[in-house]
């Protein structure tokens, strides 16, 4: 009887993890059920006793991503003492590019082309929320919107564009260039890259 919710749990993430497997490949709406049993050695009415759907699988597997990394941001953040003297964009990195690069392969493929619009838009508002909590932001801030998408954009976009390219850069040469680029713009970045 102790076994049962382990067993649950198991079977649970093998129906998750033969839908990411097939997810990587495929757009959501070429995935069936019946791959995914097929590659759980399960049936189909095992698949609807966890899941209702393929959907509903996806839905999953965003909700969790998103709470771990949520966490772990703010397990990180918690264990600072952080004044607003001493915010430090640097910092922001340090914290979240171990985190990202951990779950890279999720977050890449659901922020990607053939990712989920509604991941899209959580995983932003969820990133928005930190920031804000992280730089003590007063929702009072003028241009608060466009300063956070500033944020997010430009983190996101230089953290995909280095996954899509294999991670060709150390983390140290990655980073020095995104603090450079975040602090003096581009223009900036290429006047200092001729001296």
């Amino acid at each position: 009887m102790n076994k049962q919710p382990e067993v649950t749990a198991a079977t649970r993430k093998k129906f998750m993890d033969a839908f990411w497997i097939i997810y990587k490949e495929k757009t959501i709406d070429k995935i069936t059920i019946a791959e995914i049993t097929r590659m759980t050695n399960n049936n189909r009415g095992t698949f609807y006793h966890y899941f209702k759907d393929v959907y509903a699988v996806l839905e999953q597997i965003e909700k969790d991503l998103i709470d771990e990394v949520h966490s772990e941001i703010s397990e990180v953040l918690c264990r600072q003492s952080i004044k607003n003297d001493s915010i430090d964009i640097n910092f922001l990195y340090s914290i979240s590019m171990p985190i990202f690069k951990k779950h890279e392969d999720k977050i890449f493929t659901l922020l990607g082309k053939n990712g989920d619009p509604n991941f899209t838009n959580e995983f932003k508002e969820n990133f928005r929320s930190t920031i804000i909590q992280f730089w003590n932001l007063s929702d009072d801030i003028e241009h608060l919107d466009y300063l956070m998408e500033f944020s997010y954009s430009s983190m996101f976009a230089l953290m995909a564009k280095w996954y899509e390219n294999g991670n060709d850069l150390t983390d140290s040469d990655f980073f020095k260039m995104a603090q450079g680029l975040v602090a003096n713009g581009l223009i900036g970045y290429l006047k200092k890259q001729q001296v």
